[in-house]
């Protein structure tokens, strides 16, 4: 009798490193998937042999193999569990999770089970077609998206060397420069319209250190990618992603803030880039001259979504395990280790341009005003706006507590760059875009653009001259400024306007300039 061919083990185990990469095509490099890929394939093939070696039987030992691997990747049963009640978050109930997601494995990989099996092979014939199934649809995802996007990016980079603006290297000083972006960080005005909440304290405290606030700042786009790709390359996106139309892909997004024109300009004036590592993997730019890594392991981001979707998931939400994996506790460690961090930078030696990209005082909200870990009852979700899993009420407490407690880190990290510089350096404190409690992402009609386009917006210049700054200065005019101020440049700086895109059509704009400083019919928040 012919043999059936065993391969849905090895199918199930590309399955899962490939199911959750065609998720998140655009944000991750294949490059990344390559090792998991190995590690897995390897265990699955070392499994397999044992099994066999002991059983000898070939259709046993791939029915095993693959319920290993099924019962391994339950991670999203448990985050459908914690998602019903914090209960199973707890150590207790985390080994409850445990039980209920392995009990039913190991009775179906037991001999008992197997031998009640009149047709073997017809089990195998139907785990290998189910395998063929759940490969190919990955796989026509990204082969659907990745060709596009690749031929995006290549568009990005052509378009990124025709758009060059010459800056003739300088003989000035060359002052360390510091873009820290506090994702979400509304302006003043509003927030005490709006939220009821007083940030005058923090804004005297940056305007006594010598900073220039510009107290009526837009954000030129409602979405971080769209704000920073602006932001360092001091140009609006229209001309980058003319012809991408109704594309929701970000891999072109991601090539503009990994690759940027700032970047490039001061490696020729003899910079070295520092990265700070985000919680956000869009923003973690690991090919900087310095990436100020958070974990010792070298397990990238990938790696942990791919725990994230794994039994790995309960050890690290019940137990505490320390993995970089998505949760909460991982989303405050890279919050409160960016922000110490900053304090370090200045003993790096020579002339240094720092990016620190810090998820907060965006969502989630897991600081009270003290600085107290208060993960929410829900499982990790970092949405922001209408996609915000929680109440309006909800969302405009946890952000002005987070504001809160953020500001006093915010303080020392300034405090001591400022100290510990060998020169006075230049700073930009900015918010990518503001809150978004009344927020929209998919439809303009329904947001409130007040909100989410008034931002915090401050600099520090080592001479203290901001002739060339004025209130309403928006994020892309700022590194012009700096270029024609502290290098030579002559660069005119471009109209403020201000651009809606949905969250699912980045690259259709609709020009909102004259409705951000229009206040929205929304209820104040009560003190």
């Amino acid at each position: 009798m012919k043999r059936t061919i065993v391969l849905h083990p090895f199918l199930f185990a590309a399955y899962c490193v490939l199911g959750v990469y065609a998720q998140n095509v655009s944000q991750v490099p294949m490059s990344w998937t390559f090792r998991p890929f190995l590690i897995l394939f390897f265990l699955t093939i070392g499994l397999y042999l044992l099994l066999l070696w002991i059983w000898k039987d070939a259709e046993r030992a791939g029915f095993v193999s693959t319920l290993f691997l099924a019962w391994l990747f339950m991670g999203h049963v448990y985050r459908l569990l914690s998602g019903w009640s914090p209960f199973w978050r707890t150590p207790i109930g985390g080994w409850i999770a445990f039980l209920i997601i392995s009990i039913p494995f190991g009775v179906l990989a037991s001999g008992w089970i197997w031998r009640k099996v009149s047709n073997k092979k017809t089990i195998t014939n139907f785990l290998n077609a189910v395998s063929v199934v759940l490969i190919v649809l990955p796989l026509i995802t990204i082969a659907t998206v990745f060709p596009q996007e690749s031929s995006q990016i290549q568009t990005i980079r052509a378009r990124q060397r025709e758009a060059e603006i010459p800056i003739a290297a300088s003989n000035h000083i060359t002052p360390d420069i510091y873009v820290i972006i506090m994702d979400g960080y509304g302006r003043a005005d509003f927030l005490q319209k709006t939220y009821d909440y007083d940030n005058s304290e923090f804004i005297n405290f940056l305007r006594d250190k010598g900073f220039y606030v510009a107290d009526h700042s837009t954000a030129n786009y409602p979405q971080t990618e769209l704000s920073l790709s602006s932001l360092l390359n001091f140009q609006y996106l229209d001309d980058y992603v003319f012809g991408f139309g109704d594309a929701s892909g970000r891999g072109p997004l991601r090539e503009l803030l990994q690759h940027t024109r700032f970047r490039r300009f001061l490696k020729n004036e003899g910079y070295r880039f520092v990265a700070l590592p985000s919680a956000a993997l869009f923003a973690q730019i690991r090919d900087a001259d310095i990436y100020v890594s958070l974990t010792q392991s070298n397990i990238n981001e990938f790696e942990g979504l791919l725990a994230t979707s794994s039994i790995v998931g309960v050890a690290v939400e019940a137990w505490g395990v320390n993995l970089p994996v998505q949760s909460y506790e991982m989303h405050r460690q890279y919050i409160l280790f960016s922000l110490e961090k900053l304090k370090d930078v200045p003993k790096i030696a020579g002339p240094k341009f720092v990016f620190a990209h810090i998820l907060s005082p965006h969502p989630p909200f897991i600081f009270d005003s003290n600085g107290n870990f208060v993960p929410p009852d829900y499982p990790y979700s970092s949405w922001d706006a209408s996609l915000f899993p929680g109440s309006k009420e909800e969302y405009i407490t946890g952000y002005t507590s987070q504001v809160t407690f953020v500001n006093q880190k915010l303080q020392d990290a300034i405090q001591s760059i400022l100290n510990n510089s060998a020169r006075p350096p230049i700073i930009i404190i900015q918010g990518d875009h503001g809150p978004g409690a009344h927020y929209d992402m998919l439809n303009l009609n329904d947001s409130c653009l007040t909100e989410r386009y008034s931002i915090l917006n401050a600099y520090y210049f080592p001479d203290g001259d901001y002739k060339l700054l004025y209130p309403e200065i928006t994020p892309v005019n700022s590194l012009r400024v700096i270029l024609n101020q502290y290098f030579g440049g002559n660069l005119e700086l471009l109209a403020d306007r201000n651009y809606f895109a949905s969250w699912l059509s980045p690259y259709l704009f609709t020009d909102v300039t004259d409705k951000v400083n229009l206040m929205c019919n929304v209820p104040v928040a009560s003190p």
